[in-house]
This record gives C-alpha cells, sequence and structure tokens, in this order.
C-alpha cells in the first residue's frame, strides 16, 4: 500500500519538490501564509480492500484547507474537551480535510534539507474522524510520513489511523473519534544533506457522507541535547534539556523527565533515549549524546575604593557601607554568565569636634546651615570638597534664661513712699537699671524706694554680666486719695508672692458689690459679692472647677460702692502666669 500510494503521488504531480523550503523557513506555517507548502486535495475510493486517492489537483477545494490562527479559538463539533485549532505555544497552524462531508481527501506536502541544525522534525497534530462502521478500508483516515529523497519512507517517520469504534490515544464522541494535540517527532540524523519530504494527509470516507480532517503544525529542531547557561563562578548545577514532545526518557543516570539537574565536570557524557507515543510508533527509539563543556572562569577582577563614614558604595545591585572585601555579581543578561568583581573597601571616619555654647533666651547659634535656638546637644555634619570627608560638629547648647521677679502693681496716698523689690533667677551677678527713675531712691539697685508725685509705670531691666542676657519687668504704682486698684497679673504657683488676684481699695471703699473674672471664650470662671476690698481671701486664686486655669489673659469688671454710697465701675483684664 505505502509503495503504490507513493507511486500514484509521483505520477501525478512530477514538480512538487519544487515548491518546498530549503531550511524549514516556513514549516509552522510562523509568517501567517502557507507559503512553502504544496495543497492538493481529490477524491477517494476503494477498490478492492485499498483506499485509493485519485483525481489529485492543486489548490482548495470546498471548505478544506484553512490557515488557522489562535484567535480561531476551538473546534466546533468536539464539545467534550477543548481542541484549539492551533496548539499552545504557535500562532498559526493548518486544518486539513474536508468537515461536512466525504468522498475527498486533502494533502499537504513540503520539502527541506536536512543539515546538522534541523535534524530532529517535530510535528503535532489533532484530528476528528466520524466513524460509519464502513469497511476498514473505506473509512475516514489521517496520516503523516517523512520521505528521504530517494523515495523511502524515513525510519519511524510513518502513521497512518483509520476511524474504528475504538482508536488507540482516541476519545469519542457520538459517532465521532478525536485525539486532541499531539506531539510526534522524527529523527533525521542520518539524512543530513538530503533532501526529505515530508506528507500529511487527511480524508472522509468513501461512500460520501463521512467526514475526517486534522489540524497539523510543525517545527524543525536540532537532534540535541541543550546545556542551560551555566556560570561556574556561583552555580552549584547544570540544567540538561532534551527535545520535548516524546512519550518517555530514559537518561544515563537513571533520571526519567525531559530535564534533568547534574553537578557538571569537565568532559562528562550524558546520554538520554527518547521514545515517540507508543501510539504513534512503539518500537521506536532515539539516543541523543553529550560532552559537558563550559568556560572556567578565571580569578574575578579586583579594585580597592575608599569611601567616607556614612556613604555607600554601589557596584551591580548591591551598596556596601562597611569595610571589607565582597565579591559583587553584576547581571549582563539572561544568555551571558554575570560578571564578579572583588572589591576592598575601606571607610574613612569623619572629623569630629564638639564644643559647648550658651546663648541667651531668645537668640540662636548657627553651625553651617543649621540654626539652634533650643537647649539640646545637636550633631552637625560639614559638607567639604572631594576627595576631602565631611566633619562632624557637636554642639551642646545651653540657653540662658533669666527671670525677674518685681513687686505686683501698687497704689499709695500722696506723699507716701512704697518699697519697690525685685529678684533675678537664676542667681547671679547682675547689673540693674530702673527705667523712669524720678522718685526712686536708688535707680541701679533691686531694692529701692518709691515716692512718686502721680501715678508712675516703673520699668527694670536686669542684665546678666556674664552673658549680657536681658530681662524686663514694670510695676504699676497709682496714686490717690480715694481709688480701686487691680494689679495686671499674678502667679498662682504657692511661693507665697502674689498667688491670689484680688482688689485693693482705700479705707473709702465701703465694699466691694461685684467682681467677675471671664474666660477668652466669656464663660464666668469666678464671681463674689458684697465683700471686702485689700483682702486677699475673697480674691481668685487661679482655679476653675477645682481645676487650674490655663497662663493667658483673662477679662474682669467689678463695681466699688463708696462710703458716700457712690458707684464706681471698672473693667480690665489680668495675665495669669503658671
Amino acid at each position: 500500500m505505502p509503495k503504490l500510494f507513493t507511486l500514484i503521488w509521483l505520477l501525478l504531480l512530477p514538480a512538487t519538490l519544487a515548491y518546498g523550503q530549503a531550511t524549514c523557513g516556513n514549516i509552522g506555517f510562523e509568517n501567517g501564509s502557507l507559503s512553502g507548502w504544496v495543497l492538493t486535495n481529490g477524491q477517494v475510493a476503494d477498490v478492492g480492500v485499498q483506499t485509493f486517492f485519485q483525481s489529485e489537483a492543486t489548490g482548495i477545494f470546498e471548505n478544506g484547507h484553512l490557515l488557522t490562527q489562535t484567535s480561531d479559538g476551538n473546534d466546533p463539533k468536539i464539545t467534550g474537551e477543548p481542541i484549539p485549532m492551533v496548539p499552545p505555544g504557535s500562532n498559526y497552524a493548518i486544518r486539513i480535510g474536508n468537515v461536512t462531508r466525504g468522498s475527498r481527501f486533502d494533502r499537504i506536502k513540503t520539502s527541506f534539507v536536512v543539515t546538522a541544525d534541523n535534524t530532529l522534525f517535530q510535528y503535532q497534530f489533532a484530528v476528528i474522524l466520524q466513524n460509519p462502521n464502513h469497511q476498514l478500508h473505506q473509512q475516514p483516515g489521517f496520516s503523516i510520513k517523512v520521505s528521504s529523497q530517494s523515495g523511502t519512507i524515513a525510519s519511524c517517520s510513518f502513521y497512518e489511523v483509520k476511524a474504528t469504534g475504538i482508536i488507540t490515544g482516541f476519545q469519542a464522541q457520538g459517532d465521532m473519534r478525536y485525539r486532541n494535540w499531539t506531539t510526534g517527532a522524527v529523527d533525521l540524523r542520518n539524512y543530513i544533506g538530503q533532501t526529505v519530504t515530508v506528507e500529511v494527509t487527511a480524508n472522509g470516507c468513501t461512500e460520501r457522507r463521512h467526514f475526517g480532517y486534522a489540524y497539523f503544525d510543525a517545527q524543525c529542531l536540532k537532534s540535541e541535547i541543550k546545556q542551560d547557561l551555566f556560570c561556574p563562578a556561583y552555580d552549584q548545577n547544570m540544567r540538561l534539556r532534551a527535545p520535548e514532545g516524546f512519550a518517555s526518557y530514559v537518561w544515563s543516570n537513571g533520571a526519567t523527565t525531559p530535564t534533568i539537574s547534574i553537578k557538571p565536570k569537565q568532559g562528562d557524557r550524558y546520554w538520554v533515549k527518547v521514545k515517540p507515543f507508543s501510539s504513534l510508533n512503539e518500537s521506536c527509539e532515539y539516543q541523543l549524546d553529550h560532552v559537558i563543556n563550559f568556560d572556567v572562569p578565571g580569578e574575578p577582577p579586583h579594585q580597592t575604593v575608599s569611601i567616607c563614614e556614612g556613604d555607600g558604595y554601589t557596584i551591580g545591585d548591591s551598596t556596601y557601607r562597611k569595610a571589607g572585601t565582597y565579591l559583587s555579581r553584576i547581571k549582563r543578561g539572561p544568555s551571558v554568565c554575570d560578571s564578579l568583581v572583588r572589591t576592598t573597601l575601606t571607610v574613612k571616619p569623619l572629623p569630629r569636634s564638639a564644643h559647648n555654647k550658651t546663648i541667651c533666651e531668645g537668640e540662636s547659634y548657627t553651625v553651617g546651615t543649621a540654626v539652634y535656638r533650643a537647649t539640646g546637644t545637636y550633631d552637625t555634619r560639614l559638607s567639604r570638597t572631594s576627595p576631602l570627608c565631611d566633619s562632624i560638629v557637636t554642639v551642646r547648647l545651653t540657653v540662658r534664661k533669666v527671670d525677674l521677679i518685681l513687686t505686683e502693681d501698687q497704689y499709695v496716698r500722696p506723699g507716701d513712699s512704697i518699697q519697690l523689690k525685685a529678684v533675678a533667677l537664676p542667681t547671679g551677678t547682675y547689673q540693674y537699671n530702673w527705667l523712669s527713675p524720678q522718685g526712686l531712691s536708688c535707680p541701679t539697685c533691686p531694692v529701692t524706694w518709691a515716692k512718686p508725685d502721680e501715678t508712675t509705670r516703673y520699668t527694670l531691666t536686669a542684665t546678666d554680666t556674664e552673658l549680657n542676657c536681658q530681662h524686663t519687668a514694670s510695676v504699676l504704682i497709682k496714686v490717690g486719695i480715694c481709688m480701686v486698684f487691680t494689679p495686671n497679673a499674678f502667679s498662682p504657683n504657692d511661693d507665697g508672692v502674689n498667688d491670689v488676684f484680688y482688689i485693693i481699695g482705700s479705707p473709702c471703699i465701703r465694699q466691694i458689690k461685684d467682681f467677675v473674672i471671664y474666660d477668652r471664650w466669656g464663660e464666668v470662671v469666678f464671681r463674689r459679692q458684697n465683700f471686702p476690698a485689700s483682702e486677699p481671701g475673697y480674691g481668685w486664686n487661679g482655679t476653675y472647677l477645682g481645676l487650674q486655669s490655663g497662663a493667658g489673659s483673662y477679662p474682669f469688671r467689678l463695681e466699688a460702692e463708696y462710703e458716700n454710697g457712690r458707684i464706681s465701675r471698672h473693667q480690665g483684664s489680668v495675665l495669669l502666669i503658671r
């Protein structure tokens, strides 16, 4: 049968080889066309008990040859499982055979020259055959064969199947028998330098109605074990890969997977024996051999680098900040071993200096571009031009604050004197200077007597003789015969000095009829009525509802009743100091 089949083909198409492809360029239709392949069709008939393909002509008949692509989806007839019209990993394939009726056949054919780089012809196919239960030679069928240029069929290259009730490797759906995508391979190492011909045929039945068709794709590979990129400078294992698409693998080390991982030694030999799927040709077995070979790297280049403390040195994906010797890996791409560089890193310490500094409250101290105003210890990095390293200046800063406690505001009768007393903290040596010195017994003393002719505000400046830090406070002395007086500030800190804000009045004041203090939101925080003046026990101690009120200014109003019955009203604000 195969010899007669070949003879008919050669008689009908003597010029077919002229349409082949010399280098397998489009053997898998990946340029999106059918170029390089010869497409024919004709009638299928049975004579005696044999199948004959006759009236063969080039071209496409009815709904026969079809270039398929991934967007075409799955075969519409098979619903039991998806059969893609293009195999996974490809972009195109071809469908051959009439999909609606029998008595027709489709055939594709191409030729190429076998070289050392394409000695493995690998193909994929999926087949759908209707089973009408005719005689075997009348049934739909599918076949693949590879022939040498002398016309002989290449070893283990022929596969033929006819529709029957049960077909090895096929599934059933109703009256259809189908095989999902299957990979086969033909070893062509014995044909290097020769032209081989690939022929694929799909046919319906000889009785007109029942269809048979298939999908086909192919590629040319090298019959070899591939050695993955191995970089002995840092890789421990090497991966060896046999061609995919075989039913079984047996390696020289006993492994049975398409890929193995080994600890390589230069010159070691490995082989793998592969077998196609048994339903294609169970008697075929190919052995592929491989000799381990890799470049032995030399000593990695060495460099010496010096950086400043706190800096980093980056090479490849690594950044180093501490002194030492480092082996760095620099990526070069997926098909080239990464480079190794050995780096000896030294770290130069930064120059450091430290000093103490005291400033007055309100002043600032500048180091480089940094400005400091509060007590604390500060490290400032000062930039210097390379190759000099930056320097670190440590400043222990103290802010000197001078508090000046002064007699609270008072009133006196005309011609009377009153003592004014000031205390400067922290203790030290201070110079004192009273502004508005008229009526003072000592304008440069912290304690002095005042005898003003009229209401006078005396302002005192205390100067720290060590740092020249200054602080200023003032006191108001009111002069009058019958008057109400309120201090402008108080500090309820339980030190016995100015702890209570109360109303001071002349003896001519009969009583304070109403005294009200508000917070800044207008809420009453203190109120007292009908009480004598000049009594601290009737004043405000700076609390509200048992809690200390916050520092700040508090508005107040009061009504004072004189001995003659006259009412005077006053308002103002007092500063609560915490």
